[in-house]
């Protein structure tokens, strides 16, 4: 049976009931090389689809990867008996109307139509360019590259009918090198909904940069300094702290953002944005996973925070309406709160000029251990790597030092944003140059 035949059974089973099926499929292509020879070459497909039902207020939910009649039968089943024990919430609830929005989808219809070897190709031309770029990279410890096609459909009791289909393309790195008795590894990541955007130089630019910049890099001893987060990193804090900006947190009283609406919580230069319809955006759709049109969102605007994201159900827990941020993590998932593109915006800074007028800054292209900050309290003690540079020119690279800090209060130390935003899958950020930050070291 196709996903229309399922339709019309659960139309037909389930008219006395409110319900939602959400519908999705995916092929995945994965590319590894080493030695220059592909090692690996992976491809899968699943399809797969979820049926929510409301009984009063009460929900039910089930999904399934088996699209025989009597699965079908069996899945709408299970969906009702949990109707009728679950607790009832006012908030539960569907899109009940189709909103009409310009389309934004991104499916490379070329790229689809290239053999799978072909494509796997990427990943040797990726390892080939890190090599290529300097004698002191001795490995490539791996190389990857993969494609993914998704098709999503929403159907639901209110008449709402929604397909819309995408492909995404990423490339990763980790490059090796070696010089007077040091190694040091580093890795880099990008990723496009069009093949031909997957730009591997600048993946293998990276991945080297921060290599070679951390040979024979030493300590240094404590102390209060400037210090540059790289987009990467910037990315990889954001990225950390966005559960914060959700909905879903403020209900549970898990968010660091509680109770500070329209007042200054960050530096005047810092504006953070999620936009679910960014040109060519990661994770761009016309529709969010509940079928509402996602739209680009201003959390934080000149240091301002302005707001929560939402889906259904916490606009609704919340008195407010859904900012099209409805999400899921595959069919097999309820829908939750999750950031689309999320990024904090270019500032007007030429990054390279601007490190010209520091005696002594700390330029930091990696950090350990982001995942035990606290997205509640903000709280984090990080430790980190990079570059320290004098008048704008390279001095040595620094390494086995700690920086702990809140990241609001970080915020606010904020000097200069550059103008060299980038963005690593769905989160970006430019160079972020904070002042007065504590560097524990020796």
């Amino acid at each position: 049976m196709d996903i229309n035949e399922i339709i019309d059974i659960i139309r037909k089973e389930l008219k006395d009931y409110q319900w939602e099926v959400y519908y999705l499929k995916t092929k995945k292509l994965k590319a590894e090389s080493k030695n220059f020879k592909l090692d690996v070459l992976t491809t899968s497909d699943e399809a797969g689809y979820s049926l929510r039902v409301l009984n009063g207020k009460s929900q039910g939910f089930a999904y399934s990867s088996s699209f025989n009649k009597d699965s079908v039968y069996e899945t709408i089943k299970k969906a009702k008996e949990l109707s009728e024990i679950t607790s009832p919430d006012e908030a539960n609830g569907f899109c009940e109307t189709l909103e009409e929005t310009e389309k934004v989808e991104y499916f490379d219809n070329f790229a689809v139509s290239i053999s799978p070897s072909e494509k796997a190709e990427k990943s040797i031309q990726l390892e080939e360019l890190v090599k290529s770029k300097d004698e002191r990279i001795k490995r490539v410890r791996s190389s990857s590259f993969s494609e993914t096609i998704f098709e999503k459909k929403i159907y639901n009791s209110y008449g709402i009918e929604i397909s819309e289909k995408g492909t995404i393309y990423s490339a990763m790195v980790s490059a090796v090198a070696e010089s007077n008795g040091d190694s040091q590894i580093a890795w880099s990541y990008n990723a496009s909904r069009f093949l031909e955007d997957l730009d591997l130089e600048v993946v293998a630019d990276e991945a080297v940069f921060t290599a070679l910049s951390l040979l024979n890099s030493t300590g240094i001893k404590t102390k209060t300094m400037p210090v540059v987060f790289s987009p990467l990193i910037s990315s990889q804090f954001l990225g950390t702290f966005s559960s914060a900006f959700t909905g879903d947190a403020l209900i549970k009283d898990k968010t660091l953002f509680k109770g500070k609406e329209n007042t200054s919580v960050a530096s005047e230069l810092i504006t953070i944005v999620d936009d679910g319809r960014l040109k060519k955006g990661i994770a761009t759709t016309t529709y969010d996973d509940e079928g509402v049109p996602t739209r680009k969102n201003v959390l934080i605007e000149n240091g301002i925070f302005k707001g929560f994201l939402h889906n259904i159900y916490t606009g609704k827990k919340l008195k407010t309406k859904s900012t099209g941020n409805g999400s899921r993590s595959g069919f097999r998932s309820l829908p939750h709160v999750e950031t689309a593109n999320l990024y904090i915006e270019n500032g007007s800074v030429n990054l390279k000029e601007e490190l010209k007028n520091y005696d002594e800054v700390f330029y930091i292209t990696d950090v350990m251990g982001l995942h035990t900050a606290d997205p509640i309290s903000g709280e984090f003690s990080v430790g980190a790597s990079g570059i320290l540079y004098s008048k704008g020119e390279y001095i040595r690279g620094i390494r086995g030092v700690t920086i702990a800090d809140n990241y609001l209060n970080l915020l606010n130390k904020v000097k200069a944003v550059a103008n060299d935003l980038k963005f690593y899958g769905s989160t970006g950020s430019p160079s972020i140059i904070f002042e007065n930050v504590m560097v524990a070291g020796e």
